[in-house]
């Protein structure tokens, strides 16, 4: 929590109501779609650690923002958003999130109690401060600092291992594949 936060214990909003009534309609203004928000996304991860498979704790992002660059292509995730009730700071979830983000393997993380929200930024290491929830980035925005995170421009041929769609269920998280993608384009190691 930053200093001077506190619990407001006369809000009526829980979690779900915040979802629904404050952070929705703040994504809509702002020109996110419902088939660019993705509620409920399990961060669970099987990570292969010297040939080994081990699944490390699951958990579920509450929303996740993701990109289509271009039509007939796979989402990209682009940046994860986690909502406590209307009564809590802003930054309560943050850490929460953080993880999430690392498993999800996305640039930016929000927390949000509805009517604030704050943001890290994995690139930088800085988490703003508290901002209206009016403030929230567009898909523009995202898109960029998620280009500029990777390393290349998602309409550039770079990006068509991360964008081209594939089939779940090979024994591992689906975010893995993107994960795998993205750093052989960028000259990383594979995590696999």
């Amino acid at each position: 929590m930053f200093s001077g936060e506190s619990v407001d214990e006369d809000s009526k909003f829980n979690e779900a109501d915040t979802i629904a009534k404050q952070i929705n309609p703040a994504l809509y203004k702002k020109g996110w779609t419902e088939n660019f928000i993705k509620r409920e996304v399990t961060a669970g991860v099987i990570e292969i650690i010297n040939g080994v498979p081990r699944q490390r704790k699951r958990g579920r992002a509450d929303i996740v923002l993701r990109l289509q660059p271009l039509p007939q292509k796979q989402p990209v995730s682009v940046s994860v958003i986690e909502a406590k009730a209307e009564k809590f700071p802003p930054t309560l979830g943050l850490e929460q999130a953080k993880k999430y983000a690392q498993r999800l393997h996305v640039p930016v993380v929000f927390s949000t109690n509805g009517h604030r929200f704050v943001e890290f930024d994995q690139m930088s290491g800085i988490t703003s401060n508290p901002k209206s929830i009016s403030e929230f980035p567009n898909q523009e925005t995202l898109r960029s600092r998620y280009e500029k995170w990777v390393g290349f421009k998602l309409d550039s041929p770079a990006a068509q291992p991360l964008l081209t769609p594939y089939v779940t269920g090979w024994g591992f998280n689906s975010s893995l594949l993107p994960r795998c993608c993205n750093s052989c384009c960028v000259g990383k190691n594979c995590p696999l």
